[in-house]
């Protein structure tokens, strides 16, 4: 493991889930939110390439939780995952760049979704391979540059699906 991201990583084991939530909500605040807009809190960060990445205090709940039953609801938010709360302190630093081997990918929409001026609405997607941590930013619509969407550890099959149907638009280059 990268010795920045080791370093980041927190420790939630003495905490029980509700205290581990709120810890990470805390610290996602902390990190990501900076002021208040319209009864909710915002943030704005850099992407490697300077673009902003906009940080809403809604997309926590999706970004940090998982489903209790993977079976029968495999997309509900209803559980805190704490594999993604003790790396809630890599997003900043993988969106802009300062990761080794870390690669940004632009992945097509499978809708062909499009804005009112008929751009092909890509996906952004920020990816730690000796990690398999992602990050999917969305694009924004009203204005240049995304939405944090959600962060986690993808399986091996999940990183090379969505590498087979995407472009890599950059990548940290490891230079001795």
């Amino acid at each position: 493991m990268d010795n920045r991201l080791a370093s980041l990583l927190i420790d939630l084991s003495a905490m029980s889930d509700e205290e581990a939530d709120q810890f990470v909500f805390e610290k996602y605040i902390e990190l990501y939110l900076d002021r208040g807009q319209e009864s909710r809190r915002i943030g704005v960060r850099p992407a490697h390439d300077d673009t902003d990445v906009v940080f809403t205090e809604s997309r926590y709940d999706h970004a940090f939780g998982t489903s209790r039953e993977k079976t029968s609801r495999p997309y509900a938010k209803d559980k805190f995952d704490r594999l993604r709360g003790e790396r809630v302190a890599w997003i900043g630093p993988v969106i802009a760049g300062e990761i080794e081997d870390s690669e940004c990918w632009v992945i097509p929409p499978k809708d062909e979704r499009r804005d009112k001026k008929g751009r092909i609405l890509n996906q952004r997607l920020y990816l730690v391979r000796p990690e398999r941590y992602v990050v999917w930013l969305e694009p924004s619509s009203r204005r240049d540059g995304w939405w944090f969407s959600t962060a986690y550890l993808a399986g091996f099959g999940d990183v090379r699906r969505f590498c087979q149907t995407g472009r890599q638009a950059w990548a940290h280059k490891n230079i001795p």
